[in-house]
């Protein structure tokens, strides 16, 4: 089993990092993280090249990520919120999965989920209604796109104050999650 992260975090060691290496310690297989803050991938041009071949245009750092997804069994998504939504280099990454999504237009989309996905989120504000909404669209959306059937998501409200050491009961799901995706195969 292999699995590909991708994190959507500035900061390396904060409260997102935690939560993917909790999920990790916890997970089967190969496992193999991309960082959207250190990454060489220039944004989407919506030259819609990806519409009649599924390839990108723009050669940059992405071509290696596209191979990588190919190649995984699980993808994990993991971003903090920043206004409601994922993290603007994790858009930026996102976007160019434009070629996965343009498979709807080529019609060559799997008919039925290639791999298994997951997804964290963490938000600094105290918990409030529809927190998560913003990320949870766009990450379940591109689990859709990767072919990816979304076993279920944990998130961190309020770590402007809480961590995964006061929330025993998310650092709980987070483990339960990783186990989900181990028992999946």
């Amino acid at each position: 089993m292999k699995t590909l992260v991708i994190i959507g975090a500035a900061r390396p060691n904060g409260h997102t990092r935690k939560m993917v290496d909790l999920f990790l310690e916890n997970l089967d297989g190969e496992k193999e993280i991309i960082d959207a803050y250190r990454t060489d991938v220039k944004p989407c041009m919506d030259c819609r090249y990806c519409w009649k071949t599924k390839a990108c245009v723009i050669k940059d750092g992405m071509q290696d990520i596209y191979q990588k997804i190919e190649e995984a069994d699980n993808i994990l998504l993991a971003s903090p919120m920043y206004f409601h939504s994922i993290t603007g280099r994790m858009k930026a990454l996102i976007d160019r999965f434009q070629v996965y999504w343009a498979g709807h237009v080529r019609g060559d989309m799997p008919e039925k989920p290639l791999r298994k996905g997951a997804i964290l989120m963490v938000g600094g504000a105290p918990a409030f209604e529809n927190q998560f909404l913003g990320g949870e669209l766009v990450l379940k959306n591109l689990l859709n796109d990767l072919s990816a059937q979304c076993l279920g998501q944990v998130c961190l409200p309020n770590s402007d104050r809480d961590s995964l050491e006061t929330r025993p009961d998310i650092a709980e799901a987070v483990v339960a999650l990783a186990k989900k995706m181990n028992d999946a195969e």
